[in-house]
Order: structure tokens, then sequence, then C-alpha cells
């Protein structure tokens, strides 16, 4: 560890720690397995909440990832026939929120048995797991494109990002999701060679190839040097820089020139993306572009620092070599909790990329438990998530 950073890095470690406590549920109802929750007003299990807040622990203490082995489970086994599962779920079975669960499942299923160093307990669900994963390509897919499409906003998590919002259903051939699908894709084909399934294996790798081929084909713009959702029913792009435009860096798309020119050109921009506190989720110069506080009838993306963001963010610049600046957001990101817990007692699910005040969601526990580990990461080039 770079002695440099020791305090810093002991002190969010401590100050983030107590929250861990919060975020945890006993096995009720249609969720068999003990599970992991937002703290506040939640009692779900949610798709890509339970997901990073499952790595976050996993990654400080490997045994810990029963949590995420449970999440993966408790979404197999509420699945139907036909591989749909809903991203939210319940107590009582499904939330409709969330048409689809998010593409996360077979990263969960690997990291976790990465981290227990036991992949045995997935041999019996091996067929749904495959189904829930192929679920998207059956019916949330553009075949012209052969790139998948959120079933609406929502769906994505970044609730009112306006690079998906007030689209027609099934339109939007996003960005974020197909980077992630595509470690979907890498996630299926590692798990398949352990458990000695090479068709699987084969045919996995290369559906993962031609999603990283088509990014390059349909979604970047060499003009602009960056990559855009596509708005299907006129074929344009949907010409907004935001979260969803950084996040195939999280997942290596790119080619290390063009994701260096991408980060150079916009993350790096105080007109675009980086701002004192953070990375905003969306450009300032956009005409969109605010620091609302809103929580009904969805969460801001337009503008705001998110954490779990800005995790990713930071995970991005590592993946092309901006060690210095990933170091520098991580900090940022740091005192940003550290001053909302000692001044409000909790956190926030985002915060005004202006001014650093909390906005929405107060005592908010789930993925920013990540903020415990970005420094430690950023400093010593770490990634829990790494498929």
């Amino acid at each position: 560890m770079n002695e440099d950073y020791q305090f810093e890095i002991v002190e969010i470690k401590k100050i983030i720690a107590p929250f861990k406590a919060y975020i945890k549920k006993r096995a009720n109802g249609h969720l068999p397995y003990d599970y992991l929750v937002p703290a506040g007003p939640y009692q779900e299990q949610w798709d890509w909440d339970g997901f990073f807040m499952g790595v976050a622990l996993s990654s400080e203490i490997s045994s810990e990832a029963i949590y995420l082995r449970n999440w993966a489970l408790n979404y197999i086994l509420n699945a139907k026939p036909n591989g749909k599962v809903a991203g939210c779920l319940t107590a009582k079975g499904y939330d409709e929120r969330l048409n689809q669960m998010k593409p996360f499942l077979a990263q969960g299923t690997y990291l976790a048995g990465k981290f227990l160093k036991d992949f045995s307990w997935i041999k019996p669900h091996w067929t749904r797991l495959k189904k829930i994963v192929l679920y998207r390509e059956k019916y949330l897919w553009n075949k012209k494109y052969d790139l998948g499409v959120w079933y609406d906003s929502m769906e994505s998590g970044a609730d009112n990002n306006v690079a998906a919002l007030d689209f027609p259903k099934k339109t939007v051939i996003a960005t974020d999701l197909n980077a992630f699908i595509y470690r979907e894709y890498k996630a299926v084909s590692l798990l398949a060679k352990i458990l000695n399934k090479k068709k699987d294996e084969e045919y996995f790798q290369k559906r993962a190839e031609t999603i990283k081929r088509n990014f390059d084909k349909y979604l970047w713009s060499k003009t602009d040097e960056t990559y855009y959702n596509i708005y299907s029913k006129t074929e344009k792009y949907i010409k907004k820089i935001c979260y969803s435009s950084v996040v195939p860096l999280f997942a290596k798309i790119p080619s290390q020139e063009n994701g260096r020119k991408f980060i150079k050109r916009y993350v790096f921009s105080k007109d675009y993306l980086w701002s004192k506190f953070g990375i905003r989720t969306l450009a300032k110069n956009d005409p969109e572009y605010n620091n609302k506080n809103i929580i009904k009838p969805y969460s801001n993306w337009q503008g705001p620092v998110w954490p779990i963001a800005n995790y990713m963010y930071m995970q991005a610049l590592l993946n092309y070599n901006f060690q210095k600046e990933a170091v520098e957001l991580a900090q940022k990101i740091s005192k940003l909790i550290i001053a909302d817990i000692k001044t409000s007692g909790g956190m926030h699910e985002n915060y005004n990329a202006e001014t650093g005040s909390p906005l929405a969601a107060p005592n908010f526990v789930s993925w920013n438990l990540l903020v415990g580990n970005m420094l430690y990461e950023a400093v010593n080039r770490i990634n829990p998530f790494d498929i």
C-alpha cells in the first residue's frame, strides 16, 4: 500500500464500516435466502444495488460473498420458465417497476464463486441461469444492430437519464446496457469453462466478441469521439454526453486510443463531466443539465454526482491508465461521503455537482458502500469487478 494515502484509506473505511449492518435482511417468503437491501425504507432485493453491495462486502471479507451468492440464487429461483425475472423482488413476489433484471446475474454468480472459491452451487441452476441471461436477446433486442435495448429508462437504473428518458419502450439501443451485456456474456463463458461446459463457453465468448465489435461499428462516433445511444425508430444517435457514455470504459470496450480520447475530451473537461466534487452524470453544457433534488417519480441522473457512477468512472480511469486522476476522484468522493456522515449522520444517493451538498434519499446505504474501497483500489490499481 502507498503509505502517502494510508491515513485517508483507514479513515474512510472506518467511517463507512458501521453502515454495513443496515443492509442485511433475513430470508422471507419469495426471498428464500438472506439478502441485501438499500438501507432506509427499502425491504426489497434490487438487481444492481444487491450486486454492487455484494461485491463491496466480498472484496473486504471474502466469506461475505455468501450474500452475493444468495442474491443470485434469489433471482434464479424466482425466474419464470422463459427466463423472465423482475429486477426487484419482494417477500410477496415480483415488483413490476423494473421489467427485467439488469444484466448482472452471471457477473454476480461468477464473482461470488470466485470470492468463495466454490462454484459447485451453480451446477443445479445452470440451465435456468442461461435462460435468464438470454431472455433479453429474445424479447429486448434489436436484431439489425445485434445489440440490446432497455425496456424503459427506469429499467436501466439511471432513472431519468436523458439518453433514454421519454423514448418509446424497447427503442433505445443503449451503451450502458450493452456494456453490461458484454461483461455478462464474458462471465457466462468463464463459468462454463469452470463447469466444463465447452459448447456454452465457446458460444458466450463469441457473443461477447460480437457485442464488442458492434459497439465500435454502430455506437462509436468518430467525429465526436464518444459512444452514443441510438434511437432505433430513426436510427440516429441520441447525442448526449452522460453517465451511459462512460460505462463502456468500465467494461473495457474501447481501445486504449479511443478510451483515452474520450476521457481527455469529455471526462476531464469542466464544461462537460469534471467538477470540483466528482464527475457529473450529464454534461454541464447540456441544456437539460440540473442538480435538482428529485426522488419521485424518479431519481435524478441529469447532472448530480452519484457515488456508484463515480466508482465506475474511477475504474474506467484506471482501465485507461489515468491513475493520478483516479486517485484524485476517489479522494473527492470520499470527502463528500465523510462530510455528509459527519453533518447528517448518514449518506445520500447523490450530491450537487456544483456545491457538493447532499441531495436525495437521506440515510441511503447501498452501492455507496463501495466508497469505502475507492481510494484503496485507486492507489493499488485493484478492481474487484474484474472479469
